[in-house]
């Protein structure tokens, strides 16, 4: 596997300096790393004692470190031949430290499991997963096994449990935690023919969080995130003492707090701010315009580390990153992502390092294979990284517009408007807002508060817009920026194929309130906005992040049948599982379209007032999965749809704005 590193991570089975094993395997195996340009260090050999025979490749763990298997060794096995017994769990640094987290029949008879043959799996709770391929309650039949990473270790399975074994024997292979939570795997005999099953685990993820302060209740969590149910709401000091109760063996880390538990039943927390339980515990967060800004490249030819491989992630240090001058302080960002996949992408996931990874939740998708971007809102996670996680290999670009902090002299809240088209270059239009096309090569700025229409104030310091070209064929890049200052090196969007395709930004007003824009080929431009950011006042709103939570997916509502025109009924967020609360006055969402053919366009606006004429939120003509970040408010915790097309709809809620 490669390592965040950029270096390649693996174990051979035999070999290596000790002697201590088999002499027909000539050692006990190794652990290795190996640079892109060929050079080898030998992390480990193993030595009986310590395990031997790593079968599995191994996994990189959120904290940074590798954890793997041996298939034999350890101080309840033995290295013989032809067939090992016990074998081990272990973590190694990327220096080469080695600590065994479990050694296995350590329970009488290897109820616990003998043999680990598959690669482990982090999951979403932090926890790694894996399988043995012998021992367990039932006889030499294997078992499905969960190891924290501070080496707490629980039998889950033991394979055979059901009549004349038609749950199988004997599972080789790794596991994958899918979409819905479960894991899922296979094993080599067994089920009702005697050739093997594939099945599913279905874990339970759930903890109870209780105050310890007299007249408060308990709040339930399976996503990373503390929920209150129902209308509780209550406001708690700072350092009040939080008693976190949760299932024997689970580990658990409060991001954001300064406190954990891992690996006990009960510990106390301390909150180091004052937080109000009313949907999560998050703090209003300002907007703070910058200089639109490249963070990162993973291009090797621009200087990068290389691709993030398909089914891993990468951790980015956001205020280390470029030379952006982004704040430790910065308590989430407003960036564009682009990929430039090696082939087709299913997904793109972004999210704070430290939490768990969401599994329902997508942030952008290429299943042709395009260079593609989208807008996002991520908060800011340990150390100020973000986590990105792609299902297949691809080149990812970070450029930054602005992040959020605690509200200061120096900060912008934020002011929804009604829906409204600021630009269309396809038109004639007075104030420098609509024709001619962009000429590519060529820069033109937009004097947006010209678009009288919008009702957006000369005290608006930076916009929240959506663009969307229609290209006169490829188009390159098109970057926009704050009018007066030079052309950054970032880009906005990108649409080679030359499709009308759309991207949110926002975008600091320059010189008389001006944005600029530059394309690298002609093309016609549309600009909308949503709202603006501009200093504290009556009406102004705060960000607060939220969980990233999917709000709805058509294709698992009713019949899951696709819709066209005005989705019915709206969208309902504010009761939607993601529960943001009943004060929240905008949504930061990300829609994806699953069109079935050509999708004109999609429209997301406050449900209760009249469909934008003209305004869109994204389009697909080419029928391809595409999605767009969108900023969208409400009064009474609804959303209202438009598509013109036939189409599923996706939302994805990762920030809410509210008072």
């Amino acid at each position: 596997m490669q390592g965040a590193d950029g270096n390649f991570y693996g174990t051979t089975f035999a070999g290596g300096t000790s002697s201590n094993c088999n002499l027909a395997y000539n050692g006990c195996g190794t652990v290795f790393k190996i640079t892109p340009q060929g050079t080898l260090t030998t992390l480990h050999s193993f030595d009986n004692a310590g395990g031997c025979y790593p079968e599995a490749g191994l996994v990189q763990g959120t904290d940074g470190n590798f954890y793997g298997t041996t298939s034999g060794g350890g101080p309840n096995g033995y290295c013989g031949y032809p067939v090992p017994v016990g074998g081990t769990v272990f973590k190694i640094t990327p220096a080469g430290i080695l600590t065994t987290l479990y050694n296995f029949c350590s329970r009488t008879n290897c109820t616990d499991g003998k043999g680990p043959y598959g690669e482990l799996v982090q999951a979403t709770d932090g926890n790694f997963y894996g399988t043995t391929n012998g021992g367990g309650a039932n006889g030499d039949r294997g078992t499905i096994f969960r190891v924290t990473p501070g080496g707490a270790f629980t039998t889950l399975y033991s394979f055979c449990s059901q009549p004349n074994c038609a749950d199988g024997i004997l599972p080789y292979g790794k596991l994958m935690q899918a979409a819905d939570g479960n894991f899922y795997g296979t094993t080599y005999e067994g089920g009702t023919n005697g050739a093997g099953t594939i099945f599913r685990l279905q874990v339970a993820f759930s903890y109870a969080l209780t105050v310890s302060t007299s007249g408060n209740g308990s709040v339930a969590s399976t996503d990373g995130f503390i929920h209150c149910p129902g209308t509780c709401s209550h406001t708690y000091a700072a350092n009040t003492p939080v008693t976190l109760d949760a299932t024997p063996d689970q580990e658990w880390v409060f991001g954001g707090w300064n406190g954990a538990c891992i690996g006990t039943r009960s510990c106390t927390v301390t909150m180091t701010q004052p937080l109000s339980v009313d949907a999560i515990f998050s703090e209003a967060q300002q907007f703070v315009a910058v200089i639109p800004c490249r963070l990162v490249d993973t291009r090797p030819q621009y200087g990068g580390s290389g691709p993030i491989q398909g089914g891993t992630f990468r951790n980015f240090p956001i205020p280390q990153e470029g030379n952006c001058n982004i704040p430790a302080t910065a308590a989430a960002y407003s960036l564009n992502v682009t990929v430039v996949p090696s082939g087709p992408l299913g997904f793109l996931t972004m999210w704070p390092t430290g939490e768990d990874r969401p599994l329902l939740f997508s942030t952008l998708n290429s299943p042709d294979g395009r260079i593609k971007a989208n807008a996002a809102i991520v908060p800011a996670g340990s150390s100020g990284d973000v986590s990105v996680y792609v299902t297949n290999t691809t080149n990812v670009i970070l450029d930054i517009d602005g992040y959020f902090a605690p509200p200061s002299g120096s900060t912008l809240a934020f002011y929804p408007l009604a829906p409204c088209r600021v630009a269309d270059t396809r038109y004639p239009n007075s104030g420098g807002l609509g024709s001619p096309y962009l000429a590519g090569g060529q820069e033109r700025p937009f004097p947006i508060l010209n678009a009288t229409a919008c009702d957006i104030p000369s005290s608006a310091a930076a916009y929240s817009l959506n663009f969307t070209v229609v290209p006169h064929g490829p188009l390159g890049v098109l970057t926009v920026w704050p009018t007066g200052g030079s052309r950054p090196n970032v880009s906005t969007l990108n649409d080679v194929p030359g499709t009308i395709v759309a991207n949110a930004a926002i975008v600091a007003a320059g010189a008389g309130g001006e944005v600029s824009v530059y394309p690298t080929n002609d093309t016609d431009l549309v600009i909308d906005i949503n709202g603006y950011f501009a200093p504290a006042g009556t009406g102004g709103l705060s960000l607060y992040p939220a969980a990233p939570c999917r709000v709805i997916d058509t294709r698992k509502v009713g019949g899951g049948l696709p819709f066209s025109g005005t989705l019915s009924p709206p969208v309902d967020v504010v009761d939607s599982p993601c529960e943001p609360p009943a004060q929240a006055q905008a949504y930061v969402l990300n829609a994806t379209v699953v069109p079935q053919g050509g999708l004109g366009y999609l429209t997301l606006w406050p449900e209760g007032t009249g469909r934008p004429l003209p305004f869109s939120t994204l389009n697909a003509i080419d029928g391809w999965i595409t999605s767009n970040m969108a900023i969208v408010a409400s009064t009474n915790g609804k959303v209202d749809a438009y598509a013109l097309g036939s189409t599923q709809l996706i939302l994805d809620i990762s920030a809410y704005f509210a008072p």
